[in-house]
Formats: C-alpha cells, structure tokens, sequence
C-alpha cells in the first residue's frame, strides 16, 4: 500500500508518457474498505448514460478481485441507420461515419497505448455491448426479420473517468483518462492538470456521504408467471422448432440455436433489478450498463451471463464454450442425480463436442498453428436457476492478429447460432421473427493496450421505458423434444425475469418504519 495517496503519473512522467501514447490513465489510489461496488457506482454514475458496473463471481459465488466502475464518457460510438456514429466528442483521427466495425478496428488503433504494469486488467479502452446484429458487417445476410425493438446494433463507450474497487485489499483506483483528442503534441500539461482534477472531483464525490437505502421485498407481490408475456406466439415458435429439425434432416445444419423473447413491465430502477440478479444468480460476468440511443432514448443493459466469448490477454486466447444443461434440483440428491442425467445424454454430449470443435475451428484462424488446445472438457459448472456443460479453449495469438481479429472470428459464438455456422445464421434469419438485438452478442471491453474481454449476451435483460425483455434459446438437433426445449429457454430466462420482478417487489425500511422495540 505504499502508493496510497499519490497521483501517478508525475508530470514530468506524464510528459515522456505524452510521447508515444494517445490514452494516459493519470490516477489515485486509496483506502476506502467502506466501500462497496453497489455504493460507488450510486454516488459516481447515478445511472447516467454512458456509465456501466462490471463485476465478477465464480462458479460457487467466490467474489473475484476487481470492480468496474464508469463514472463517465465522453463519447460513445453507436449506430444510426447501419451506419456509425459518435455521441459525444469522438478524438480526432477516427472514422465518424462508414461501417461501425471498422470503426471499432481504427478507433482502437488510433489510441493504441502502452500496457501499464501494475495496474488493474481494465483501465482505459471501448466498453459496452455489441448486439447480435453486428455479425451483418462481417457475414453476407440479407434478410433480416423485423427490427421491433429498434436498438441500436453497438454501444461502446470511450471510458474517460472510472473506479475500480479491490474486493482483496478494500482499496479503490480512480482514474481519469488523458486522453489526446486533438492527436496534437500541444497541451500536454493542461490534459495532465485536467486529469488531476477529475481525480480529485472523483475522489470528493465518493468521500461525500449519500443515503444507501436499505430494502426488504414488499409483503405481497403479483404472481411471477402471470405477469411474463411470449413475444412469438407458442404454436409459431413450436412450428419453428420443426422446421429447424427438418433443415437437419435435409442436411443444411448439424444444430441451429432458436430463440424466443419474453418481457414484462418493469417498474423497479435498473440498478435495483442488478441488485437482486447479483445477490441470486451471481455469474463470471455481471453488469448493468446505462445508454441512449441516436435520439436520445435511454436504455439499460443488466446481465449475469455465465459465459464468455473471447478473452484476449497478452498473447493468450481463451473461449469457454457452454452447452448442454439442465435445471438445478431443489435437493442435493436430486441435483446430483441431474448431474448425472446430463453427464449421461449423449444428444448433449454431442452438441458439446460439435461446438467445442466450432471455437477450436474459430481460433485456429487467429492463432499460432498447433497452439489450439482444450484445456478443459465437459465439466459440469452450476448457476442459481440451471447447470452448464462447460470446456475452456486456449491459443497463442498470432503475430499478423490483434484483438479485434479475435473477436471478428468467434463472433457470434456457435453455442447461440448452432453449426456450421454461417448457413445457420441464415437460417435463423429465416425462423425467428424479429431480429435479437442485444441477446446473443457481446458484453465486455477491448483495451487500448490490445486485450479484450468479452462476455456473450445471455441470462440479461434489456429495460427501456417501463418495459424489460429477457431472450432465450436452445440448440436445436434431429432428435430434438420440442417441450423439453421450450422448457430449456424458460429456464435460461428466468433469473433475469425473477429479477425483474422481484426488484419491483423491493421497498425501502428504516427502524422508524418497523413495530415493537423498546418500551418507554
């Protein structure tokens, strides 16, 4: 703890920095083990647009080390009409307009930036989500169902102040980006007294005291299934469901992942429904996201997806693809025995092994040759509603590669189109109604600095005007049982619905409001 309370880097650093790197993270390290994730994003983000939480647990709900913290952006790339476009101030030398992926690709390049040793994983970069209708930069689809929801395709945002909270040593990093806009070589301390006081202002508004409410769920609440309405209609998305197995049969996929929406109003802050998915269904990765669209719309992302697409770190490549599941048994002896249950299904087994063979296909295209390993084959790994089939792939990142090549190649993940999987993209074009927006893409960040990690778009729900709505799907084989499927989506949504709803159950209490105590 001996940098505790001091601004790093000095100017005299910051101005050898200023040389060679367009994103300087200037920053201030201190003690604030009072502090929890929840309580600083309440005083530093307050859920305004282009601010985020990002947190993790493991498998059996070990907290992991750090926090993430978005206390605000200056400017986010998003789209409009297909195409990109920058709220905010965008830095000089980025393309403003054209595709939104190659936006990514030369905005990334444009600030590429030194790797800071010591720091935590995240500090300076582009975070938020790519929806699942980004693959349409990258693969040739013209048909696309309908766009109900109108979301836009991606919401990046380019992170200028943040908090990242030390769940180990209860310290808390803030940090403000210098960030070179004008890609000039003038102002070099200015932007460094910039940042200091953006520190500073950071630093005086988590030392500030702020009513933290404290909540207990309402007496009476409305039934969980009622109020949960099916976007797709039951018949049409069983009939969908046939003719996914008939395209199968007739030879054009091996597996196709369809999906359905469910949504419910919402009458909790988005913050709230986190709170409860964090505390009941804690996941390697959680987050709540706040955005507005072109227009101005605002919109919150909050998930706790079990599952990553991609992590790039240095030259390692790891995916951890997910298939094959049940639900959780509500014994101990009834979880084993549907432990058991899944180890045994060959039809699950099957689809695992297809698409562990997909992400090793996938990063064989960005990796060293003979370097695509599985590190780790068809475990079982359990969540508070359901139980996964899990492996871990693992490659050393090609020279000629960078970050977002990785993510070119895994996107979107197999286990949410099915194989192979550029006619099964096709196909879902052709089965599902409307387009999926955020479910199935990607939550996560690529630094500056050239890593990425990346978070598939499940068990998360998107909260926009009083409304929530939470996708779900399953992998389609021949030999598929229609009701077990519809069964399998179901309970894939429903720690974020059960979130949802129980968020808008949650009233504040204090001591004042509770009967008895002493008498006088």
């Amino acid at each position: 703890m001996q940098d505790l309370g001091t601004i790093s880097p000095s100017l005299e650093e910051f101005r050898e920095l200023a040389g060679h790197s367009r994103v300087i993270p200037v920053r201030l390290k201190v003690l604030a083990d009072a502090e929890t994730p929840i309580g600083l994003y309440r005083k530093l983000a307050q859920g305004q647009p282009g601010t985020f939480l990002m947190e993790s647990a493991a498998v059996g709900g070990a907290w992991s080390r750090y926090s993430f913290i978005g206390a605000r952006s200056r400017a986010t790339l998003t789209t409009k009409d297909g195409q990109a476009h920058w709220l905010g101030e965008p830095p000089a030398g980025v393309p403003v307009s054209g595709s939104p992926v190659d936006a990514i690709r030369d905005t990334i390049d444009a600030l590429r930036t030194d790797r800071f040793e010591g720091l935590p994983p995240f500090t300076s970069g582009l975070v938020g989500f790519l929806g699942w209708e980004t693959v349409r930069h990258w693969e040739r689809l013209v048909s696309p169902p309908e766009d109900d929801l109108q979301l836009p395709e991606m919401a990046l945002n380019l992170v200028t102040d943040m908090a990242v909270h030390d769940n180990v040593d209860g310290t808390v990093l803030l940090i403000a980006n210098a960030i070179n806009f004008d890609n000039s070589s003038e102002r070099v301390d200015e932007a460094w007294h910039d940042a200091v006081a953006r520190v500073k202002e950071l630093l005086a508004r988590i030392s500030a005291p702020v009513v933290q409410p404290v909540s207990v769920l309402a007496p009476a609440a409305l039934d969980f299934a009622s109020s949960v309405q099916e976007r797709w209609d039951e018949a049409e998305y069983l009939a969908a469901l046939d003719r996914g197995k008939e395209a199968i049969v007739d030879g054009e996929v091996f597996q196709v992942v369809i999906s359905r929406r469910f949504e419910m109003e919402c009458n909790a802050s988005a913050l709230d429904v986190y709170r409860v998915l964090r505390n009941t269904n804690p996941s390697p990765y959680m987050y709540i996201f706040s955005l507005a669209d072109a227009d101005g719309r605002e919109y919150s992302i909050v998930g706790s997806s079990p599952e990553a697409l991609v992590t790039v770190t240095g030259e390692e490549v790891i995916t951890h693809p997910i298939a094959g599941s049940r639900p959780r048994g509500k014994t101990v002896e009834a979880d084993k025995a549907l432990t058991e249950e899944l180890l045994a299904d060959q039809k699950e087994r099957a689809e695992h092994l297809m698409l562990v063979d997909l992400s090793r296909n996938d990063l064989s295209k960005v990796c060293v040759a003979g370097t695509v390993d599985v590190t780790q084959f068809m475990e079982v790994e359990r969540f508070s509603h359901i139980m996964h089939l899990v492996s871990t792939v693992v490659g050393r990142l090609s020279p000629q590669a960078k970050a977002y090549d990785v993510l070119k190649a895994t996107f979107p993940a197999g286990t949410l189109s099915g194989a192979p999987k550029p006619r099964a993209l096709r196909l879902l074009d052709e089965l599902e109604p409307h387009r999926r927006g955020i479910y199935g893409g990607v939550v996560g960040y690529l630094d500056f600095a050239g890593d990425m990690d990346m978070a598939i778009a499940i068990r998360s729900a998107l909260i926009r005007e009083g409304r929530a709505y939470v996708q779900a799907g399953g992998g389609i084989v021949a030999d598929s049982v229609n009701p077990t499927e519809a069964l399998e989506t179901v309970n894939k949504a429903a720690a974020p619905l059960r979130a949802v709803h129980t968020a808008g159950s949650l009233h504040n209490i204090s001591a004042e409001s509770l009967p008895g105590g002493a008498e006088s």
